[in-house]
Formats: C-alpha cells, sequence, structure tokens
C-alpha cells in the first residue's frame, strides 16, 4: 500500500510506513503558518495523544476530544465533538484537528458555521478523510454533499478527490477566507486515506 504525496507542487510516493511521518509533516506545515507562538488548537479526536506530542505540544495552547477518557496531562473534553463544538466559543481557536477516520465533514461545517474570521486572520485546517470507498459506491455524507453545494445524489463525472476539492472551497467561503496554502497526501488502498492541511487567511 503505497502513499503520494503533494506538497507545494511536488508529488513522492511513499511506503504505508510513512503515513504517520505525512500527518506530522502536514501538521508541523500548519503549525508553522499560523505560528506555534500563537497557535491555538482544537484537537477533535484527540487519541491517545501521539499527534499532540509530535507536533500539538509546542502550540501556545491546547484542547483535545475524544469519546474515549484518557489520564493523561492534556486538557480533554470526553465527549462527542459535534456537541462540543457546538456549544464552546470557537474563537478561542485558530487551529482545528479533524483527524476522522471516516469523514470529518460534519465538523467541518460545524467550524465553517460558527468560527468567524476576521481580515487577515490565520486558521489551520487539517483533515483526514475517508469517504472514497462510500462515494464510489454512490453514496455522500450528507454534511459533505451541503459543503459540495450538491442538493441531492453523486454527481457522476466527479472523482472523490473533486468532491472534496468543492467542499473545501465551501468552507473558505463560508469562514470568508482565502486558501493560502494546501498540503496533502494520500493513502492508497481499500481506505484511500487523504490526509489534508488547510492555511486559511481571512479576507
Amino acid at each position: 500500500m503505497g502513499l503520494a504525496k503533494t506538497l507545494g507542487r511536488s508529488t513522492k510516493k511513499h511506503s504505508s510506513a510513512a503515513a504517520w511521518g505525512a500527518k506530522v509533516d502536514i501538521r508541523e506545515r500548519v503549525l508553522d503558518f499560523v505560528g506555534a507562538g500563537q497557535a491555538r488548537v482544537f484537537d477533535a479526536f484527540a487519541g491517545n495523544g501521539k499527534l499532540h506530542d509530535a507536533v500539538w505540544s509546542r502550540a501556545a495552547a491546547y484542547q483535545g476530544c475524544d469519546t474515549t477518557l484518557y489520564l493523561d496531562s492534556r486538557t480533554m473534553f470526553c465527549a462527542d465533538n459535534r456537541r462540543v463544538l457546538r456549544c464552546i466559543e470557537l474563537g478561542l481557536f485558530n487551529v482545528f484537528d479533524l483527524d476522522a477516520f471516516g469523514s470529518p465533514w460534519e465538523q467541518a461545517g460545524i467550524i465553517a458555521a460558527r468560527r468567524a474570521v476576521a481580515a487577515g486572520e490565520k486558521i489551520g485546517l487539517v483533515l483526514t478523510l475517508g469517504e472514497g470507498l462510500h462515494l464510489k459506491m454512490g453514496g455522500m455524507p450528507k454534511a459533505l454533499g451541503r459543503l459540495a453545494g450538491f442538493t441531492q445524489g453523486v454527481p457522476g463525472a466527479l472523482r472523490d478527490g473533486e468532491i472534496a476539492d468543492r467542499a473545501i472551497r465551501g468552507i473558505a467561503r463560508r469562514m470568508g477566507c482565502e486558501i493560502a496554502h494546501r498540503w496533502q497526501a494520500e493513502r492508497k488502498g481499500a481506505s484511500n486515506l487523504r490526509y489534508v492541511g488547510l492555511a486559511l487567511r481571512g479576507c
């Protein structure tokens, strides 16, 4: 199982063992864009803290969220991240990590609707996209369809990557941002996971 990585304009092939390195690399680029001293991270699928230890521990502030209780030194919500994102003040954060194994679009849609962005403000958004197989079977997560601007079904002429591109542009538009940079790595195989880092700037 290989990993194709696109960072800037270059594309590289990696073994599956490099998936972790790609995830770390993308987050480091997002952190550099926002600035470690200014970065305030909301990690919606925080898990056991490996990405926190590798990257987000260098941010100025960190808030994790997971449905599993982890007894470590991180500040964590133990709850459904969708409920948390709907009720906390999102202006406290300027980096959002949505490392969902399946589809992060519902969480991304909540952020896009609730996080006001000032002109010139820098926002980092990290997405793990795993809905490729679902799309190939003719299905589409409702949140993805809304963000991509579709009212029904999956247009047969569009590939899953093109649908995700439309959804990403929809997120930026809803937040009043331009996409300053985008970094992406793709893990080929049955799951066909894509790791995306977005550097957004308020218009």
